[in-house]
């Protein structure tokens, strides 16, 4: 299991492990490799919509930002969808997200 702290894109055989707690905490609901899928599955739960909110508000404030500066590319927005969620889980759980191997 390790720590991310810079956006990567996962290997064949990594997960996300939510740093949240889910009724089966090993049980596959609380790995992923698609954070929007994952947390807009489970926002009806109050800790995982405001890890949505914070995502959308970083986000917007990095692509603006960046806009400013050059031309963005699909990649160069993904990478920054990518940072800005992992920056919002940082900042609701005080640590950065681990990834496990399958």
């Amino acid at each position: 299991m390790g720590q991310v702290d810079a956006p990567r894109r996962l290997g064949k055989d990594e997960l996300y492990r939510c740093p949240f707690p889910h009724v089966h905490p090993r049980h596959k609901q609380a790995f992923f490799k698609d954070f929007d899928k994952h947390f807009r599955i489970f926002s009806n739960r109050d800790d995982h919509l405001e890890v949505v909110q914070l995502h959308e508000q970083l986000a917007w404030e990095y692509r603006r930002a960046a806009s400013e500066k050059q031309k963005l590319s699909e990649e160069d927005l993904q990478n920054i969808s990518l940072g800005a969620w992992l920056q919002a889980i940082e900042k609701k759980t005080g640590k950065p997200i681990t990834v496990v191997k399958k």
